[in-house]
């Protein structure tokens, strides 16, 4: 079993290292989130859409099958772990009916097939 010992994080507020098998964690950086393989010591980079989009959010569904990021001014974009390689992704924009601009959770439910988000 591998170890994932923290040493340096930069730029995060809270603790957004997610564990996907035993073998790849997926954390943000920067302008990136990072799909890190341990075994092959390789890593998957996904860029946010826009330099302006600012990263809120991350997480993981239960299944490890998505990948959810709230970027701020309220954008939720979907990622299909499986099919990166294949740069097919959903993008859900947020349409409030509140005057309210943040997003301040994400979750998905136990089967993976909803999204809740406030």
């Amino acid at each position: 079993m591998s170890q994932l010992s923290i040493k340096h994080i930069f730029g995060v507020e809270s603790n957004c290292i997610y564990y996907l098998n035993e073998y790849c964690y997926v954390y943000p950086s920067n302008r990136h989130i990072i799909i890190y393989n341990i075994d092959s010591k390789c890593q998957y980079l996904i860029p946010y859409e826009n330099s302006f989009d600012k990263f809120k959010l991350l997480t993981v569904s239960p299944n490890k099958e998505y990948l959810g990021i709230v970027l701020n001014p309220s954008r939720i974009i979907l990622y299909d772990i499986k099919k990166l390689n294949q740069r097919e992704k959903k993008i859900l924009l947020l349409k409030q009916k509140i005057n309210s601009n943040d997003i301040f959770s994400l979750i998905f439910s136990n089967n993976s097939k909803y999204l809740l988000a406030f």
